[in-house]
């Protein structure tokens, strides 16, 4: 294949997180690499200023074709590539650097004095360590928060052994101790036997035997959101996202090695449950439309609309709205102005495929908002809500408000979040593009 037929190839390659995979006209893998969006990086490669000599070119000139494999996220394209590189160990790789951002939780039995009494520290390498080691997880500071979070709970001891030693003789814990972050078993307030107990729910949990805890979590943050308790609950949707981060395993690069096609199954079985779980809806929904609205005190307000396509966040059909009408905080005005605005017959608006269903960043008051507006442009399309402080999903049926809480596994919901999320995120830099336009023009 011709290097203008490369180029022309990697203009093909869909704007996702994956891994792209260089061969030669042997079938050798050459170079692997990863992506946050496959069509940018791999085009980047083709660039006129790519300087001659290069090992960027000379990879591009001895490469006869490119495969790729799309990934659900920027972290299992880095698993995916360690795993390919090890692999095939293509010429053109170097020592991956990344490992220094990994970092694994291990427990690891220590005898003293006569007793087992493991101890739970972190580690970016695993040399010797065969057993009781949960990871590898990136951003480490995320894995201390969870660790912290995790004491409040299951309080253990991660203590040198003459730390430990040091407090039995003084008969009297450490700061973790008094302030409850390790149960002391070194002062005898807790026997070696029970401590152990502990550190056996907290492996269990680690390994992803979480369910019953994070449901309990759930059902605190739901009952303190209905209570009107939001900051209560706010603090513990915070704790459970960062149990489900810890908790959670990512896929494993050899399914997608197995199964290259593995992202579009993931896509087509989120559609499906959102098909199934949703009674509004009666198809996949082809196209969805997520909503959302940025503002402080109302000032330069924005809003967005960011889109999935057949299950695909597709940012190419991202759009984004200053709001006009209004200069006080009103996020259900807002959000019908925005609506009027996506759903009003002028040219620039017609080329916009319909949507199948409309997603809004709230709750019951947006979902109305918005099935108002499609009523006054004689629109029939399903609406859904998604609630920041608990995660259900709100939305009317014969003119009564449901809610409905999906397992947090639920590629549906996921899907959903993901959208919600980045449509929070593109209304927000936009707000903040117009606020520092606004601060340059006075200064």
């Amino acid at each position: 294949m011709s290097i203008s037929n490369l180029e022309n190839k990697a203009k093909m390659l869909p704007k996702v997180p994956g891994v792209y995979l260089y061969i030669n006209k042997k079938g050798k893998v050459l170079y692997v690499g990863k992506a946050k969006s496959l069509r940018d990086r791999v085009s980047s490669y083709f660039a006129s200023d790519v300087p001659l000599g290069s090992k960027t070119k000379a990879l591009v000139e001895n490469a006869y074709d490119i495969s790729h494999i799309e990934v659900q996220s920027e972290l299992e394209a880095l698993l995916l590539e360690a795993e390919l590189i090890k692999r095939y160990k293509p010429k053109f790789n170097i020592s991956l650097k990344d490992d220094k951002s990994y970092k694994y939780i291990v427990i690891r039995n220590e005898r003293i004095d006569g007793e087992t009494l493991p101890v739970v520290t972190t580690v970016r390498k695993l040399k010797g360590i065969r057993k009781n080691f949960f990871g590898p997880f990136p951003f480490g500071g995320v894995v201390n928060d969870v660790l912290r979070s995790i004491r409040k709970v299951i309080p253990f001891r991660d203590c040198s052994k003459s730390k430990y030693l040091k407090y039995k003789k003084l008969k009297s814990p450490c700061l973790y101790g008094h302030i409850g972050l390790c149960s002391a078993p070194c002062t005898g307030f807790i026997t070696p036997k029970t401590y152990r107990k502990g550190i056996l729910i907290l492996k269990r949990f680690l390994s992803g035997d979480s369910k019953s805890f994070q449901r309990s979590l759930t059902k605190q943050m739901i009952k303190a959101a209905k209570e009107s308790k939001y900051e209560e609950a706010a603090k513990l949707r915070d704790t459970l996202k960062k149990y489900e981060y810890v908790t959670q395993r990512f896929r494993d690069a050899s399914l997608y090695i197995d199964n290259p096609n593995l992202s579009e199954d993931i896509r087509n079985e989120a559609l499906s449950e959102i098909r199934i779980n949703l009674p509004i809806i009666r198809d996949k929904p082809s196209r969805i439309e997520c909503y959302d609205i940025s503002n402080v005190s109302g000032k330069n307000a924005t809003a967005s609309m960011v889109v999935a396509t057949s299950g695909r966040i597709n940012k190419s059909e991202y759009r984004r709205f200053r709001i006009k009408l209004k200069d006080q905080p009103d996020d259900y005005f807002m959000m019908s102005e925005v609506l009027n605005r996506r759903f009003y017959p002028r040219e620039d608006v017609k080329s916009w495929e319909m949507p199948n269903l409309i997603l809004v960043d709230g709750g019951k008051g947006q979902v109305t908002i918005a099935l108002n507006v499609l009523k006054e442009k004689n629109l029939k399309i399903p609406v859904v809500g998604l609630a920041k402080r608990n995660e259900a999903l709100v939305y009317k049926k014969n003119g009564v408000f449901k809610e409905l809480y999906l397992d947090r596994t639920n590629e549906g919901l996921k899907l959903l979040q993901r959208l919600r999320d980045e449509a929070h995120r593109f209304a927000r830099v936009y707000h903040h593009l117009l606020r520092l336009k606004e601060l340059r023009s006075k200064g």
